[in-house]
């Protein structure tokens, strides 16, 4: 749906903003009304402009499993720090998927011999009768 109405905003020239019919961004009461409108067709809840933004955030990590360096280019952030100050909680789960898919792939193979003679602990001096407490 995006990339058709790229090419229809690109027939009026070109423009930088994806919520744009003449290349400036739009006011937040008309993008407000727009979702309004298309959320009471769909009988969906209404929700705010920022929600399309973290609901994007949330399927880029839950459901492609995008990396921090990515979500945080595509929203502009200056820097991953940023992205994670506001999203990483989302990444909670990324851990037990890795761990998931490493098992089975690490082989430990055991010696089948011994290279040395075990001889028990290090020992430990005995303090002599001087210095040995009260």
């Amino acid at each position: 749906m995006l990339r058709v109405w790229k090419e229809r905003q690109a027939q009026h020239g070109n423009m930088d903003f994806i919520f744009s019919y003449d290349g400036l961004p739009m006011i937040k009461s008309t993008i407000a009304r727009i979702i309004a409108r298309y959320a009471k067709l769909a009988g969906a809840p209404v929700i705010q402009a920022k929600g399309l933004r973290h609901s994007h955030v949330s399927f880029l990590i839950n459901e492609l499993n995008a990396s921090v360096l990515v979500v945080s280019k595509r929203l502009g952030h200056s820097s991953p720090e940023i992205t994670l100050k506001h999203y990483a909680h989302l990444w909670r789960g990324i851990d037990d998927a890795v761990a998931e898919s490493m098992a089975g792939i690490i082989k430990i193979n055991t010696a089948t011999s011994k290279q040395f003679a075990f001889v028990g602990n290090q020992v430990v001096k005995q303090l002599s009768p001087k210095l040995s407490p009260k």
